[in-house]
């Protein structure tokens, strides 16, 4: 059997599937689908309350969400997540990719955490508005667990194809 160039390359590379806590033994694909449905229920709930703000002018909202419109992005980039962690999943099965359990889990927390930060200056407008160089890279340090998740991913993805 002839391997593609980019099998080849990949037969030639060791990526440790990184086991090194008990935490890590429940894990699996399906983990994508459950926090892909978590992401869309919190949507759903923000796309509410916003609607109740906007459309519905309840004061007593307006007093706690101070920045609807922080509110309103969170709401679309947890939309945006389910998609990306719902097609990431159809496509690891119909690919038959096994993926390391420590890129399931930073998938899931990054799918949950990257739109948190819209969430937060919803109600604080000020939040994560660093000042310092150690507080910026913290704050983009935050963008990691999806980056690398999802970039490990859609390599395997090619290299399965090509």
């Amino acid at each position: 059997m002839k391997l593609s160039m980019a099998e080849s390359i990949m037969s030639e590379v060791v990526i440790p599937n990184l086991s090194i806590t008990p935490i890590f033994e429940g894990v699996s694909e399906t983990w994508m689908l459950a926090t892909a449905a978590l992401a869309m229920l919190i949507s759903l709930l923000e796309a509410w309350l916003a609607t109740l703000i906007v459309y519905g002018r309840l004061d007593a909202l307006k007093k706690v969400i101070v920045a609807p419109h922080n509110l309103i992005r969170s709401h679309v980039d947890y939309t945006i997540m389910t998609a990306l962690l719902g097609f990431t999943y159809l496509v690891v099965v119909w690919l038959g990719i096994e993926l390391p359990k420590w890129v399931i889990v930073l998938l899931c927390v990054g799918v949950l955490y990257n739109p948190f930060g819209f969430l937060v200056k919803a109600f604080k407008p000020t939040a994560g508005q660093a000042e310092t160089v150690l507080g910026r890279i913290a704050v983009c340090a935050g963008f990691l667990p999806t980056t690398i998740g999802f970039g490990y991913v859609m390599f395997a993805v090619l290299v399965r194809v090509i």
